[in-house]
C-alpha cells in the first residue's frame, strides 16, 4: 500500500547564497512536521524525493529553512513552487478520498457534491458544489456528522444559516 501523504507546505522561495528557501505553511502542524524525518517534496505526491529542513527564521506566515545536503542558491532556485508533503494520521481523511462525495443533511436532503477541502488554520474547510453555487462549511464534528466510504456519502448537521447563500 502506497504511503498516505498530505501536502503541508510549498515552496515560495529561495533566500541567500547557502541553499535557504521560504516555505508557506499549507497546515498548522507543520513545523511540527519539519522536525521529523519524514517528509518528501515533490509536484505530486507520486514524484518526490525525501528532503530535510533545518529551521533558521519566521517571518510573519512563511518560515525560512535551510536544506539539508542544499549548499547553494541554485539548489535552492530548483524547489521553488513544489510542495512538501507530511505524512498523514490512519484516521485522517485526505481530499483526493472523499471529493466527489453526495454531501446530504442529517435529514437526508441532498446538498450537493464536495468539490474541496481545505486546510484552514482553526480546521478544514468543506467546499460543496450545490447547483452552480459554492457552499463552504467548516470541518468541524459539530457538522460533519458522518463520511460514509461505502455509499460515498458525508452526512452534515444543517445548523441555522449554515445553508444560506
Amino acid at each position: 500500500m502506497a504511503k498516505r501523504v498530505k501536502p503541508a507546505a510549498k515552496v515560495v522561495q529561495a533566500v541567500g547564497l547557502k541553499g535557504d528557501v521560504k516555505v508557506y505553511p499549507l497546515d498548522s502542524r507543520f513545523e511540527h512536521y519539519a522536525q521529523e524525518d519524514s517528509l518528501i517534496i515533490g509536484e505530486h505526491p507520486e514524484a518526490t524525493e525525501d528532503i530535510r529542513l533545518s529551521p533558521v527564521a519566521k517571518s510573519g506566515k512563511l518560515i525560512r529553512y535551510r536544506v539539508v545536503g542544499n549548499a547553494s542558491r541554485e539548489d535552492a532556485e530548483s524547489l521553488v513552487g513544489k510542495l512538501i508533503f507530511a505524512p498523514a494520521g490512519e484516521d485522517e481523511i485526505l481530499p483526493e478520498e472523499v471529493v466527489g462525495f453526495l454531501v446530504i443533511t442529517t435529514d437526508g436532503q441532498p446538498v450537493g457534491i464536495l468539490s474541496d477541502i481545505m486546510p484552514m488554520p482553526g480546521q478544514d474547510v468543506y467546499a460543496i458544489d450545490s447547483g452552480g453555487k459554492e457552499i463552504l462549511i467548516p470541518g468541524v464534528p459539530e457538522i460533519i456528522r458522518e463520511i460514509d466510504f461505502n455509499s460515498e456519502t458525508i452526512t452534515i448537521f444543517p445548523m441555522e444559516g449554515l445553508l444560506d447563500i
